[in-house]
C-alpha cells in the first residue's frame, strides 16, 4: 500500500502539471518554448513526422504541420512567428503558422539531427549525420552561407550568444565562434566515457554541460584554466534487486532562463533540477511511465515542458509506451540556487 507521504507527492504533481492533447503516437524528439517573454507557445516535433504548436497556458493544440519523414528537432525564429524543423528527410524547413506558407531553406545529404536559430546574427544553424555544421539565411534558399566539416556525425548541438557547441558520435565536443565558422575554436574529447546524448551552454556562457548514455552529467568550462575545475556526477540511476545499480541514458538538459540552474531528463522517466555551483540536486519528480526525451523551460521560467516518450533504449516494445506531453508549473523556490534561496 502507498504511504500517506507518497500520496501527497502524487497529488502535488497532478496539481502543478497539465497534460497537452494529441501528442502523437511516436517518440517526441524535441519540445521548444517560444523565446518571447510571457509567451506560452510551445513547439513539439515527433517521429510521427508532425510538428505541433500548442498554447501551454490554455492547453490547446493551435496548429499541426505534417512533414515527409520523422522529425528530429525543431525551433522557433526570434519573433516566435515561425517554426524551424528538420529530420530524416534531410531538409531544413521554415513554416509560418499564420500564413501557412512553407519554405525549404536547403538540404543536407543525410538526416539533420539538430536545428537552432541564433537571434543576434539571424542565422539558422543545423548539424547533421552527414558530418557537417551549416549556417543558413532564411532570406536565401538552397545554398548554406557556411559549411563546416565536423569529421563525425552530429548527435547534439547548442547555440549561445557567442559560441556554438556540437557533440559528436566520436565523443568529441567542438566549439565554434558563431560569426566565423570556417574552423572550430577548439575540439576536445568529452570527459564522459560513453555516447553524448545532450549538450547545453550555461546562462553565464562560461561553461557547458553534457550528458551521456550511461547516467552521467559533466560540467566543463570554455576557459582552459577554469576547466581544471570541471567535474562529472552520476544521476538517473536505480537500484535493482539482484543486479545492483542500473544507469539510464540522460536524454535532455535545459537551463533555467533566470536562475542558471539546470534540469535533466532521463530514460528512467525522471526529471531532476541541479545547482551546478553547489553541485547539489534541488529536487526531482516522481518518475513517469517511460523515458523523458526532451525538456524546455518557458522564456520567463515559470513552466517546464516535459516530453515523455519511449527512446528505444531497449529496442522495440509491443505495445509501445504511450507518449505524453506534460507542462509543469515552476516556482522560484524549486529552481533557485541553494546559495540564494529565500523561500
Amino acid at each position: 500500500a502507498s504511504s500517506p507521504e507518497a500520496g501527497r507527492i502524487v497529488c502535488r504533481r497532478i496539481k502543478m502539471s497539465s497534460k497537452l492533447p494529441f501528442p502523437g503516437p511516436d517518440c517526441i524528439s524535441r519540445v521548444h518554448f517560444s523565446p518571447l517573454a510571457g509567451s506560452a507557445q510551445l513547439l513539439a516535433s515527433s517521429w510521427d513526422s508532425n510538428i505541433r504548436l500548442y498554447d501551454a497556458s490554455s492547453g490547446q493544440l493551435l496548429a499541426l504541420k505534417k512533414q515527409q519523414l520523422p522529425l528530429l528537432d525543431c525551433a522557433f525564429t526570434q519573433d516566435g512567428s515561425k517554426s524551424l524543423s528538420a529530420g530524416l528527410a534531410r531538409k531544413v524547413m521554415l513554416f509560418d503558422f499564420t500564413s501557412q506558407k512553407e519554405q525549404c531553406l536547403g538540404e543536407h545529404t543525410e538526416a539533420v539531427k539538430c536545428i537552432e536559430f541564433h537571434d543576434k546574427t539571424q542565422q539558422v544553424l543545423t548539424a547533421s549525420w552527414d558530418r557537417t555544421l551549416c549556417s543558413w539565411d532564411a532570406r536565401q534558399r538552397a545554398t548554406p552561407v557556411a559549411t563546416v566539416r565536423l569529421g563525425t556525425k552530429a548527435f547534439c548541438m547548442d547555440v549561445a550568444e557567442e559560441n556554438i557547441v556540437v557533440g559528436g558520435a566520436d565523443r568529441s565536443v567542438q566549439v565554434f565562434d558563431v560569426r566565423r565558422l570556417d574552423e572550430p575554436l577548439e575540439k576536445r574529447e568529452s570527459s564522459l566515457k560513453n555516447q553524448i546524448r545532450a549538450i547545453k551552454v550555461s546562462r553565464d556562457q562560461r561553461a557547458f554541460v553534457t550528458s551521456s548514455a550511461e547516467g552521467r552529467v559533466a560540467v566543463e568550462y570554455f576557459d582552459q584554466e577554469e576547466n581544471r575545475q570541471r567535474y562529472a556526477f552520476k544521476c538517473h540511476r536505480a537500484r535493482e534487486l539482484g543486479s545492483g545499480e542500473r544507469a539510464f541514458a540522460v536524454n535532455a538538459i535545459e537551463f533555467h532562463p533566470r536562475h542558471g540552474t539546470f534540469a535533466t531528463g532521463g530514460s528512467d522517466g525522471g526529471v531532476c533540477v541541479w545547482d551546478g555551483q553547489s553541485k547539489k540536486r534541488l529536487w526531482k519528480l516522481n518518475p513517469f511511465h517511460t523515458s523523458v526525451s526532451s525538456l524546455s523551460f518557458s522564456a520567463d521560467g515559470t513552466r517546464l515542458a516535459i516530453a515523455v516518450s519511449y527512446t528505444f533504449d531497449e529496442g522495440e516494445r509491443m505495445p509501445p509506451p504511450v507518449p505524453e506531453l506534460i507542462v509543469r508549473k515552476i516556482t522560484d523556490c524549486e529552481v533557485m540556487p541553494k546559495t540564494s534561496k529565500d523561500c
